[in-house]
C-alpha cells in the first residue's frame, strides 16, 4: 500500500509568490494625538506601512510631489480644514492615491461631498480602529466604501442646486467617468473641474448651515 507525504515546508524547492508590497500610507492630520493615534493603527496593519505625516493640506501637497503614496487618511475638520478640498487637490497628481476621508460624524451630505470630491471610502473616526483594517483592503483593491446618500438627502440637494450642478452630482454619484460627464455636458474636463470645486463648496455650505436647506 503506498502513502503520500505532504512536502517538508522547508525543503520544499518549489517558488512560492511573492508577498505584495505594503501599502504606502500618508496621514494629514493637524491633531497630535490624533495623528499619533492613526499611525499606531497603520503600523500594526501587516498590508501596509506609515509613510508620511502631514500637519496641513499645503504639507500633504508638498509630500505627494516628491514622494508617491497608495492611500491617504485625510482629517475632515470644517471649517478650518477640508478634507474634501484636499482630496481633489490629491486625485490631480500624476499617480492619485487612493483617500479614505475620517470625521466625527459623517451623515447623507457628506456621502454627497465624496461623490463630488471623488473619496474612495468615508468612515467615522470613532470606529476607525474597527473600520480601517477592511477599509485599506477594500480600496488597496480598487473598491470605494462609501455610505449611500439617503433619498431624503438626495431630495434635499436637487431642490437646492441648479440643474446643471445635480446633474453633475448625479453622474459622479452613480461612478461616470469624469470624461463621460464633461462629453454628457458638452464642456470640458477643465469646465468640469472648476464646476466640481464650486459645487463641493455648495455643499459644503448646506451641511455647515441646515437652515439654508429649508
Amino acid at each position: 500500500m503506498s502513502t503520500s507525504t505532504s512536502p517538508d515546508p522547508i525543503s520544499d524547492p518549489s517558488p512560492r509568490p511573492p508577498a505584495a508590497p505594503a501599502l504606502a500610507a500618508l496621514v494629514v492630520e493637524g491633531d497630535g494625538w490624533l495623528a499619533s493615534r492613526l499611525c499606531d493603527l497603520l503600523q500594526t496593519e501587516p498590508g501596509s506601512r506609515l509613510a508620511g505625516v502631514a500637519a496641513s493640506a499645503n504639507e500633504a501637497m508638498s509630500m505627494a510631489a516628491r514622494d508617491r503614496f497608495d492611500i491617504a487618511l485625510v482629517g475632515h475638520h470644517p471649517p478650518a480644514e477640508s478634507g474634501f478640498a484636499l482630496c481633489r487637490e490629491l486625485k490631480q497628481t500624476p499617480t492619485p492615491p487612493a483617500v479614505v476621508i475620517y470625521c466625527a460624524d459623517p451623515d447623507g451630505v457628506l456621502a454627497a461631498c465624496c461623490a463630488v470630491a471623488d473619496a474612495d471610502a468615508l468612515i467615522n473616526i470613532h470606529h476607525c480602529g474597527a473600520e480601517l483594517p477592511g477599509v485599506l483592503d477594500r480600496v488597496a483593491r480598487g473598491a470605494r466604501f462609501l455610505p449611500a446618500v439617503p433619498p431624503g438627502t438626495a431630495a434635499m440637494l436637487r431642490d437646492h442646486l441648479e440643474p446643471a450642478e445635480y446633474a453633475i452630482f448625479a453622474m459622479l454619484l452613480a461612478d461616470f467617468p469624469a470624461d463621460h460627464v464633461a462629453s454628457a455636458l458638452r464642456i470640458s474636463e477643465g469646465e468640469l473641474e472648476s464646476q466640481q470645486s464650486a459645487l463641493l463648496g455648495r455643499l459644503e455650505t448646506l451641511r455647515a448651515n441646515p437652515g439654508a436647506r429649508s
